[in-house]
């Protein structure tokens, strides 16, 4: 699960159309994120309309939620309890940071050549 600072990619950028006529702002496949909160919400909301044409939301599944610092959206206008608006947490991926390269130390041949004693030692 994410936790709160944590860097993560978005991997699904696949959205219903409706999602666009409620959201102001929807992460990009590829693009890294910052969690700025997780919480239980829902998804995949199912919708009525009623004979004033008024949408009213009939069911959805639990699901968990995170906030991207980087994204701001307004509150769930379908939620009584005034939540912003989320994303499903199964569209994103930790960020695998890359760990300390290890220094490879490269050796460098010392005395290839004949030292000065050596080469008086030769007879010649």
């Amino acid at each position: 699960m994410f936790s709160t600072g944590q860097k993560v990619v978005c991997i699904n950028d696949q959205f219903e159309p409706w999602v666009y006529d409620l959201y102001t702002a929807l992460p990009k496949k590829g693009r890294t994120y910052t969690v700025r909160a997780v919480a239980p919400g829902r998804s995949q909301p199912k919708f009525t309309v009623n004979e004033d044409a008024e949408i009213k939301l009939t069911g959805a599944e639990f699901d968990i939620l995170i906030l991207l610092k980087e994204l701001q959206n307004s509150e769930d206008p379908h939620s009584s309890i005034k939540q912003e608006l989320g994303f499903r947490a199964e569209r994103f991926a930790p960020l695998e940071e890359d760990s300390e390269e290890e220094e490879v130390g490269e050796l460098i041949g010392v005395g290839t050549g004949k030292e000065d004693w050596e080469r008086d030692l030769q007879p010649g």
